[in-house]
C-alpha cells in the first residue's frame, strides 16, 4: 500500500512488525500528517498520539513506529558556476536540518534554465536519484508571491530570485514555501511543499 501511494519507507525493518500484528488480528494505530481519503481498512485506527505507523515528511523520533515519508517537497536551487557537488550536498543537509525535513520527502529539484547543464547540480541529482527540472526567467518571474529578491541575481539571471521561485513553481498548485532562501558556500536553496493526500480503496 505504501509503495502504491508513492510513500518512501524510512525504516523498512519495521514493516515485518506491523504486518505481523495485522495478521494476528491486532489493531494498528496510524498517525498521518497528510490528509487521508477513503475508508480505513479493518484493523487500522487513526491516532493523534504515538502510533505504529507514522506518515510525515518530518524526521521521526519514534524508533518504534514504521515511518512512511510522503515525497511532497520540491527543492529549488541556485548556485555559482562550477560549484562542487560536495558543496551542494553540504548546503542540502544544512537546509534539511534547519527546516526539520526528511531527505526522502524531496521529490524533485528545480532551477532556472541557465543552470540546466550545471555539473554540480546534475551530479547531486544523480546521487539522490532525483529528477531535475528547469524553467525560464519569464516563467519564474510570473510565479505569484513574495520572494527574497536580489538585484545581483536579477542582473545575472533576468529574475530576482531563483531558488524560492523555482521551488514553488516546481511543486505545483496549491503549494507554497516551506523554507525560505538559505545561502551557503555559493549555493542558495529553498523548499516548497505541495498538496498530497493518501487514499484507501
Amino acid at each position: 500500500w505504501a509503495k502504491a501511494q508513492g510513500l518512501k519507507i524510512a525504516n523498512p525493518e519495521r514493516v515485518k512488525q506491523v504486518s505481523s500484528r495485522l495478521l494476528a488480528g491486532q489493531a494498528i494505530k496510524l498517525k498521518s500528517q497528510v490528509p487521508l481519503q477513503g475508508q480505513l481498512p479493518g484493523g487500522i485506527e487513526l491516532t493523534n498520539g504515538a502510533g505504529d505507523i507514522l506518515v510525515s515528511f518530518r524526521p521521526s523520533n519514534d524508533a518504534g513506529a514504521l515511518h512512511l515519508v510522503p515525497p511532497m517537497l520540491t527543492l529549488g536551487i541556485g548556485c555559482r558556476r562550477g560549484i562542487a557537488v560536495e558543496t551542494i550536498e553540504s548546503a542540502f543537509c544544512a537546509l534539511l536540518g534547519k527546516a526539520c525535513c526528511h531527505p526522502a520527502a524531496v521529490a524533485r529539484v528545480c532551477s532556472i534554465d541557465l543552470k540546466a547543464n550545471e555539473p554540480g547540480i546534475l551530479a547531486f541529482c544523480r546521487r539522490r536519484a532525483l529528477p531535475y527540472y528547469t524553467f525560464s526567467a519569464a516563467e519564474l518571474a510570473a510565479v505569484p508571491g513574495e520572494f527574497s529578491g536580489s538585484a545581483f541575481v536579477q542582473s545575472v539571471a533576468g529574475v530576482d530570485n531563483v531558488c524560492e521561485r523555482s521551488a514553488v513553481l516546481g511543486c505545483g498548485a496549491p503549494g507554497g514555501l516551506l523554507a525560505e532562501k538559505s545561502a551557503e558556500g555559493g549555493v542558495t536553496m529553498a523548499l516548497a511543499v505541495g498538496a498530497y493526500a493518501l487514499r484507501f480503496a
